[in-house]
């Protein structure tokens, strides 16, 4: 199952923002050069936009954002709950509305699937014994 990561207005903004005012404007200064140099940091940058998601094959959780990969056992995942709305903080999220996976001691991981409901689901189907905050449990009845 493949579950796409929600996608804030805001952070839709700002990368194409980016992306979009770091062509036009070495383009209008007729650079050829810079826009040579620019044209594959802009493909990372939405690299991350196209392609953040998260696939549970298996009893595996895999987390695809841009480059970065990231796989976690299900049968690890200890508790879940939501992520406080920090926009400072790095994650494997195109948005702020996150949930955070605890597994183990030091393995903490925020994540934002479009449908959260349906993702909680799936894992549960997968670990039963996974603890979830008191909101995320009631989204699930």
């Amino acid at each position: 199952m493949v579950f796409p990561s929600k996608k804030d207005r805001w952070i839709t903004v700002l990368l194409w923002g980016i992306a979009i005012v770091g062509l036009l404007i070495p383009i209008r200064t007729g650079n050829l050069l810079s826009v040579l140099l620019i044209l594959p940091l802009i493909g990372l940058l939405l690299w991350f936009w196209f392609r953040t998601d998260y696939r549970i094959i298996g009893e595996k959780l895999k987390i695809r954002y841009g480059p970065v990969r990231q796989t976690i056992n299900i049968k690890e995942i200890q508790v879940i709950f939501k992520a406080k709305k920090n926009p400072l903080a790095a994650a494997p999220a195109l948005s702020l509305d996150r949930i955070v996976l605890h597994c183990g001691k030091f393995n903490v991981t925020s994540i934002s699937p479009q449908d959260k409901q349906q993702f909680l689901q799936a894992l549960v189907a997968i670990n039963p014994h996974i603890k979830m905050e008191k909101s995320l449990k009631q989204s699930l009845s």
